[in-house]
């Protein structure tokens, strides 16, 4: 046994961190004690000598996605359908990135008992993005808003799995969504942990930036002051917002590309294919997210929210949906291209 996990854990180093296609999901992260997220890294403390190599089950850069359930498989994946919505309560509307369906599902799943905590992903002023519990709406809300950086927030899930949590919602990026995916199936008791996940919302995304070098380009650029919202606006913008107190900055998006994640480039999936619920900005509409919803259980959720009054929903625009399903195509193709010039499964 001993073998089998020391050769599980030097193949996740071998063929995921020392390559440097790691993404920093954080799932490996609590599940392998040797392994510990710290500034934006993945960093290996020891050699493991317990388990059964869970750390390589669960890592997307080394397993490929399962299929998930649903009625339609698609450009964007299983979905139940598609709409747009945002939340109806003013203070979450502010303090979100677009709509605040988010924040407005989780809102209303602690204040309704569906949920009994969420693992987000929030700021510290001196170190990198990372996973926050919330229980609270006060709490929620501090996380609010988009990153754009990798952020380790399944690390601490794992640490809320290993204190008992349960009715837990995970919010992540497209690889967190997929590490989760595996997550069932890790032994002896990946299925137990998985029941306890009783919604996963998927984030789009396209890329993540390396924290250590933004962060190493804003301090050169002079901006020390907290950082209040990072954004990219839709296409044809092509450039990079950063607001702080003192107002927004926008720099060139191809300043910006340099420091995005080497594994990014071997993602096939935009629209978190995984998740129960996938969110994003909605082109052309400002203040409303896109929103598909995948899974039965993710229906349900969603459908309780409007009724109840917390978020409000609409038809897709025109063209939209369209528009949505030629870009995730675009970085499955991409995606694919990358993984067979890199010999990645």
């Amino acid at each position: 046994m001993v073998d089998k996990v020391l050769k599980e854990q030097s193949r996740l180093i071998e063929e995921v961190i020392s390559r440097g296609i790691c993404v920093k999901c954080g799932a490996c992260v609590g599940l392998c004690p040797y392994f510990h997220y710290f500034d934006g890294k993945v960093v290996v403390m020891d050699t493991c000598h317990a388990g059964d190599g869970r750390c390589l089950q669960v890592c997307p850069q080394a397993n490929s996605p399962d299929t998930s359930p649903g009625e339609i498989v698609s450009e964007i994946g299983p979905l139940k359908k598609v709409i747009i919505a945002r939340a109806t309560d003013r203070e979450i509307a502010q303090s979100a990135q677009y709509g605040g369906v988010v924040s407005a599902l989780l809102s209303y799943g602690l204040d309704a008992g569906t949920i009994h905590s969420a693992v987000v992903t929030g700021n510290d002023e001196k170190t990198s993005p990372s996973g926050h519990i919330v229980r609270e709406r006060s709490e929620l809300l501090q996380c609010s808003g988009s990153r754009y950086s990798a952020s380790g927030t399944l690390s601490t899930l794992n640490r809320a799995m290993k204190r008992g949590e349960e009715k837990l919602a995970v919010v992540g990026l497209p690889c967190q969504m997929e590490a989760l995916s595996h997550l069932k199936k890790v032994k002896p008791d990946g299925e137990e942990m998985a029941g306890r996940i009783v919604l996963k919302i998927g984030l789009f995304c396209t890329w993540a930036l390396d924290y250590r070098s933004l962060s190493a380009f804003l301090k050169k650029q002079g901006i020390q002051e907290k950082i209040l919202k990072f954004d990219i606006p839709p296409p044809p913008s092509e450039i990079f917002q950063v607001r702080t107190d003192k107002g927004c900055i926008d720099f060139p998006l191809s300043l910006i590309r340099p420091m995005i994640q080497p594994g990014c480039e071997l993602c096939r999936d935009m629209t978190s294919e995984q998740a129960d619920i996938s969110v994003g900005a909605v082109e052309g509409k400002e203040g409303w997210n896109m929103v598909v919803i995948r899974t039965d259980q993710g229906l349900l959720f969603f459908d309780e929210a409007v009724n109840n009054g917390a978020l409000e929903s609409e038809e897709v625009p025109q063209g939209n949906l369209e528009h949505l399903k030629e870009a995730a195509q675009n970085k499955r193709e991409r995606g694919q291209r990358a993984r067979n010039d890199r010999g990645v499964l």
